[in-house]
Formats: structure tokens, sequence, C-alpha cells
């Protein structure tokens, strides 16, 4: 009695919901998406999102305009009016701007222009109202939809839009895998209807007579099958039920039921043979929109082995699976796969990353003259006046100088007139001896004091988001990609054979000497390295709420040195794991850099003594740093339907009749 037809009937799961179904006449609404974490089946989404088809709007039917011109007031009047509902309609008030351009209607009824603005904003208003109430429903406010919805057919009753909106439906929910008690779409499993009666049983008699005295006192017809067998058995409970009575029957004779229609059922011995005989199936088609080929691969071998089912067909380019397997086992195929189809968490990683760059120099101290230097008086004037001989006639002639006046007259006297000039004697600070032994003093500079303190504050600030999926890694990359020359070849055209071009010419001109012209080329081999900072971020959504990120921080940068032409790179690594609640912030702090440089210039020995460390020397200080601040935080932005667990299914489900 195996059944020629299985039952069929088709479930959709779809993933996501993202329709609106709101038909606009003005200004569309925009697309509405569904709440995270509510995944509609597809009796919520025809319920929920009728189909769309385009509505002719039910503007009042044209009327004739009389044919009476109103005075001109009443005209100013009217068009006073028509330009205040344009101020309203402007300022998004549709309910004034509709009793303005009513008021110019009435004012001027000849006017076709305030007939149609009156028409329009009507229908705009009611268009406002019905998608109102759709965001309403969808967001489970169905007291406020409703009341969108009343306002709506209290200013057009007979709207074809608000028609199709009076049903608020059922709104979208989470994926919940449960069957349908009431009739499917397409024929569905065989159910039972006993009575709902309890009765009391002393039966002593052959197994075969007592299952049909018990389906009998129940209102159903018991077909035994041959393979019962006929054994004696005693039979007794008091004020029971068919769903009790008969599940603790069948499982004293090891028997199981398959209903025939709504009042018979057969009964045969519980053995894989006659179970793959007299079982019916079922036919399910699951759809699972937008999944990848490896996804739907997965949700396949799920299937097949979790509940050893041959009937199982996957099509990856439609996103369907199809099972045939009896209803029991479609129920525990279904409550598997609603949290696999639901998804999972999905994160929002919120980093901000401050760069602190300091700068500090310190310029403190006097810097003295660190060369001097004597000469002989005599001597360089000697040299001063010899070398300008001739200016020195002319200034004894004029009597500038006297004629009996000495080499060091003269020169004073070239210096001061700007006559001449001498380094050595401008550097000059001081002289000591006299006569022929006169001698000066020169330093190369003159002493100066410095008293300077330079600093530079630079912060930056970035701000980065990123939205990623449980167990998935979020990467954030600050900086540059830097070029490395890793090796080089040379190509060169003189390796190319001659004697295989002999005789080959080009616009006259033979290819070998073309060739030897060339020169050899040097082509190198880049490889791109990421400067800067790296973080990868991988968040775990724990059942209790918090949630674990493994973060993985790399810091890369020039080391400032090369090994054979090639820059070698300074790189620091962090991984660690940290647990925080929702909307908490974890803090990563790293010093990436810190230096001091000093540097002192005085005389020897005196500038290293005590006291004179300030006075007589000069000391240079610089120092620079660069911290890192990270702050990392995670918000969920969707949650699984149930955080703490998923169904709990009894595989080994007793013997059932429905």
């Amino acid at each position: 009695m195996k059944p020629t037809n299985p039952h069929t009937r088709v479930r959709s799961y779809p993933l996501r919901l993202s329709l609106l179904a709101f038909a606009c006449l003005a200004s569309p609404a925009p697309a509405q998406n569904t709440p995270s974490g509510n995944i509609p089946t597809a009796n919520a989404a025809a319920q929920s999102a009728p189909a769309i088809a385009p509505v002719a709007p039910s503007s009042p039917a044209p009327t004739t305009l009389p044919s009476v011109t109103p005075g001109k007031r009443k005209t100013k009047a009217a068009a006073d009016a028509y330009l205040a509902g344009a101020r309203l309609l402007d300022r998004k008030d549709l309910a004034g701007a509709e009793a303005e351009f009513s008021r110019a209607l009435q004012l001027n009824p000849t006017s076709h222009d305030y007939q149609m603005a009156v028409a329009l904003t009507h229908e705009h208003r009611i268009t406002e109202l019905v998608q109102q109430a759709g965001k309403a429903r969808i967001l489970g406010q169905n007291a406020k939809a409703e009341s969108y919805l009343a306002q709506a057919r209290l200013l057009d009753p007979t709207n074809t839009i608000v028609a199709q909106h009076s049903d608020p439906g059922a709104l979208p929910v989470a994926f919940l895998p449960q069957i349908a008690s009431g009739p499917a779409p397409l024929a569905g499993a065989i159910a039972l209807h006993p009575n709902a009666s309890s009765q009391t049983f002393h039966l002593k008699a052959n197994l075969q007579e007592v299952l049909r005295q018990v389906a009998t006192s129940y209102g159903l017809r018991a077909v035994v099958d041959s393979s019962v067998p006929s054994v004696p058995i005693h039979f007794d409970l008091d004020h029971v039920a068919y769903t009790q009575a008969m599940p603790i029957l069948l499982q004293m004779g090891g028997l199981f039921s398959v209903p025939l229609d709504s009042a018979s059922v057969l009964i045969a011995k519980d053995t894989p043979e006659n179970r793959l005989r007299l079982e019916p199936l079922l036919e399910e088609t699951i759809y699972v929109p937008g999944s990848t080929n490896e996804q739907m691969t997965e949700l396949t071998n799920i299937v097949k082995n979790i509940f050893d089912l041959k009937q199982v067909t996957a099509q990856n380019s439609l996103g369907t699976l199809v099972v045939r397997a009896p209803e029991s086992i479609l129920n525990a195929v279904n409550l598997t796969l609603a949290d696999l189809i639901d998804g999972g968490s999905q994160i929002v990683i919120d980093l901000k990353l401050y760069a602190i760059d300091k700068t500090n120099t310190r310029n403190i101290g006097a810097q003295l003259p660190q060369q001097i230097g004597i000469y002989n008086v005599e001597s360089e004037a000697t040299n001063l006046v010899n070398a300008n001989q001739s200016l020195v006639n002319q200034a004894i002639a004029q009597g500038l100088v006297p004629a009996n006046a000495s080499n060091i007259v003269i020169a004073l006297a070239l210096i001061a007139s700007g006559l001449a000039q001498s380094t050595l004697l401008s550097n000059t600070v001081g002289f000591f001896g006299g006569g022929l032994t006169a001698t000066g003093v020169t330093t190369n500079a003159s002493p100066t004091f410095n008293l300077a303190l330079n600093s530079s504050d630079t912060r930056a600030l970035d701000d980065i988001q990123i939205r990623v999926g449980d167990r998935q890694t979020g990467v954030f990359r600050i900086g540059s990609r830097y070029p490395i020359t890793t090796s080089t070849y040379t190509t060169s055209a003189s390796s190319l054979s001659s004697s295989a071009l002999a005789g080959v010419n080009i616009n006259g001109v033979s290819a070998a000497s073309l060739l030897a012209n060339l020169s050899s080329a040097t082509i190198p081999q880049i490889q791109y390295e990421d400067l800067g900072i790296s973080l990868k971020a991988t968040p775990t959504v724990q059942k209790s709420g918090a949630i674990t990120m493994h973060l993985e921080l790399k810091i890369e940068a020039l080391a400032g040195s090369a090994l054979n032409a090639i820059p070698v790179l300074a790189s620091r690594q962090f991984a660690s794991d940290v647990t925080v609640n929702d909307g908490q912030t974890a803090l990563l702090l790293s010093s990436a850099s810190k230096s001091e440089a000093g540097a002192i210039s005085g005389l020897p020995g005196l500038a290293e003594l005590p006291g004179f460390q300030d006075t007589a020397s000069n000391d240079t200080v610089t120092t620079s740093s660069t911290e890192l601040v990270m702050l990392v935080t995670p918000h969920v932005v969707r949650r699984r339907s149930n955080i703490y667990a998923g169904p709990r299914i009894a595989l080994n489900l007793p013997l059932s009749t429905d």
C-alpha cells in the first residue's frame, strides 16, 4: 500500500526581506529594510507585502467648469489662497495646502489649475498616510498603522490604494520552522480526526482485535496489515484519550500507524521494510536565496549525513533544496536548518586612532670663542702700508698722515678712513707688549648667549567603522605601500645570434647593425610593503552577549638603514584577546618611537667644571616621541534569533498516528 503520489508542500525561507509594498503617486517612499534578525517566511511575506501593481489614482472625476467668471475681488482672493497653499505644500503641510487649494477653487471655480491642485494634493495626502501606515506596520506598531489607514479611509473610502492596505497582514517574523496545523496551499500530510472522548479499556484478546476495538472507540476504522502478529495481550487503561491509548498499544506490539484518510488508519509491524513500503513521504522545497555554491553544498551535506536522507536535490543556481522524507523527519530538518538559514550575528567595529607626535629642542648656554690667534702688530702694519703704498703717498701729500709717522699710525689712519681693510686687524680683541714686540690677539667669532626652546605637538585622528559578521575578520590599514627592489635582471640585445639575422635588412639597414647599437636594459623586481599600522579584529559574540575580539596589531616602518641597497624594515607586532560588553571600548596604547639627542659645545676643561656648564658652554637637547592610542568599540547590530541555544529536537520521536 505504498502511496503512489507523495504529498507535496513548499516552504520558503528567504534570508532577507527588503520589500516595501506601497504604491506612491507623488513621491515614492524610500525602501525600508527588515529589522535585523527578522527573516520572514513565505506566508508572512505574502501577507505583509502584496504584489505591487500600477494603480490608477482615484482622483475625483473631472467636472465641467462653470462658465460664469468671478469678479476681480474673488479672483484676487483665489490667487492669494492658491499661493498660500503652495507655501504650505512646500513646508510639507498637506492638510493645510488642501484646505487653501479648496478655498481657491470655491472662490474661482473656473480655474482648471485650482481643480488639479486640489485633486493632486488630496491623492498625495492619502498616499502619505498609506506610507506611514506601512512603515508603522514593519516596526510592529499595528495600532498606529490602523490609525493612519483609518484617516485615509475617512478622506476617501473608495480609494483603491487604501483598499489594498486595509488588511494589516502578518508582521515579518524570525524564521521559525513550525509546520502549520491548518490546510497548506498544496497537499499536505493526511491527519486523523479521532473524537476527543476519554475511554476506559479492560481488554483481553488478540492483538489485531484489540487494535480494531480501540480504534472504533474513538470513531476510527483500523486496517490491520498482515505483518501484525496474532498474539493475545491484556490492555487495561482508565480514562485516556486517543493520543495516549493508541501510542501505548502500538509500542506494546512493536507497531506503527499510517493514516489512510481522516477516519481510517493502517497499522503494520514496525520494520524498516514496512516503513519504506507503507510510510508516506512529503516533498518540501526549501528556498535559501542569496547563498553561494559552497553554502548550498554544506546545507545539502548536513541534511544527507545527519538525517540519512537519500532523496535530497540541491539546485545551486535557484538556491533551493528539494527534500523527500516522512513528515517527522522534515520537521526535524527544518528545526536543524533554522539557525543556519537565519544567519549569525553582525558587528560594527568602531576604531578611533590617535597619533601624537611631540618634538622639543632646547638650546641654553654661552657660545665662547674656541680659536685664538696672535700676530706681530708692527709686521702686520708694515704689510698693510707696503700693499697700499700709493694711498699712503697721497695721504702724506694731502697732510692726512705725518711724513715721519710710524707704520702702525699710518695703518690705523688708512683703516679709520676706510681706504684700506685688514681682516686680521678687524678681528683683534686686544694688544699686549710694546714697540717692536707689540702683539695682537684675534678670535674667529664673537661670544653669543643662547636661551631658546622649540616645541611642536602634532595630533592626528582617524575614525573608521567596518561591519563584519560573527567570527569574521575586519582589517584596518593606515599608512602607505612602499616599493622595495628585491632583485634585478638585465636583458641584452647582443645575446641574439648575429648569424641568424644575416642578410636581414630593415629599410635598407641590416638587422645585425641595429641590434649592435641597442644597449642592455635592467629590469627590477618590485615588492610592495605596507608601512604604517595594520590591525586585524575578529569578533565573536558569546551566549552571554559579551564580545570577544582577537586583535592583531602590526606597526611597520623604515629602519633608516639598508642591506645590499635593500631598506631594512622595523616591525612590531602585538596579538591579544579582549572580551568587552556590547558598546564598551578596548584601549590599546603603544609608544611607536622615542629618541633623545644632546650636544654640548664649549672650552675644553672649563665647560666641564661645575658652575661653568651653563655659563661657559652651550647645551642643545632634542627629544622626540610618537605615541599611538587606539580605541576599539564593537556594536552588535544584528543578533541571532536565539543567542542562548537552538531548539531541542527529539530525533527518536514516539510513534505518532497524526
